[in-house]
């Protein structure tokens, strides 16, 4: 397994608010973000986890995200 495929498994494993902290600071730091390809893999994974999350994951979730946007 290489290293970029380990380092998104170990994101898989991130709980959703963890997942969304990390692409926002990956696409806030200028070296990552120009890795459109690192940031796309992570926005999948996370959109995928999003789907089968349980709705108190999904509460908790949107919480985080209001937080970050404002």
């Amino acid at each position: 397994m290489s290293s970029l495929e380990q380092r998104l498994a170990v994101f898989r494993q991130l709980p959703l608010r963890a997942q969304l902290a990390m692409i926002t600071s990956s696409k806030a730091n200028n070296l990552l973000n120009q890795n459109q390809e690192y940031i796309v893999s992570l926005e999948e994974i996370h959109a995928e986890c999003l789907a089968t999350a349980t709705l108190e994951e999904k509460l908790a979730y949107q919480k985080a995200q209001d937080i970050l946007e404002n």
